[in-house]
C-alpha cells in the first residue's frame, strides 16, 4: 500500500465517523425536538466548545495531507485522485439537491435559518471526503485486480 493509499484510506475513516457522529447528533435533536439555535444565546460557552470539537475532523484531514504530501504521488495516483475528485464533486452536488429538497418538503415558512446552512457546508465537505475516498479506494481495488499496482 502506498501513501496515496494510506491517506485515502484515513481520509475515509475520518469521514466516515464525522458523518456517522453527525447522523447521531441530528437524529437526537430532531427526535428530542431542541432548538439549537437558541444554544448560541443561551450558553455561549457551550456553543464555542462544540464548535471548537467540530473543527477536530478538519484539523486531522490537514495534518494527513501534511503527512502525505502529493508530491511524492505516481501519475496513477494524480489520475485517481483526479477521478475521485470529480466523482466527489457531483456526489456533494446530489447531496446538496437532495438536502434542499428535503428543506423544500419540510419547511412551513419558506425559509431556513443561517446556521444551519453552515453546518450544511461543513456536511457537504464531510460527504466530498467521504465520496472521493470511496471512489479512490475502488479505483484502486479495480487497478490491483488488473495488476496496475
Amino acid at each position: 500500500m502506498n501513501k496515496a493509499q494510506k491517506r485515502t484510506w484515513l481520509c475515509f475513516a475520518i469521514s466516515l465517523v464525522t458523518l456517522l457522529i453527525a447522523a447521531v447528533v441530528i437524529t437526537f435533536i430532531w427526535v428530542n425536538e431542541i432548538d439549537v439555535i437558541d444554544i448560541k444565546t443561551k450558553s455561549p460557552a457551550a456553543f464555542r466548545i462544540s464548535s471548537l470539537i467540530l473543527t477536530v475532523p478538519l484539523i486531522l484531514i490537514v495534518i494527513i495531507s501534511a503527512q502525505f504530501p502529493r508530491k511524492y504521488y505516481d501519475e496513477r495516483d494524480k489520475l485517481i485522485e483526479r477521478k475521485a475528485t470529480i466523482i466527489g464533486a457531483v456526489g456533494v452536488f446530489i447531496f446538496l439537491t437532495g438536502v434542499i429538497f428535503f428543506f423544500y418538503l419540510i419547511s412551513r415558512v419558506g425559509s431556513i435559518r443561517t446556521l444551519l446552512i453552515v453546518w450544511l457546508v461543513y456536511l457537504a465537505a464531510f460527504v466530498w471526503f467521504f465520496i472521493s475516498s470511496v471512489a479512490a479506494l475502488i479505483q484502486y481495488r479495480v487497478g490491483a485486480k488488473k495488476g496496475l499496482s
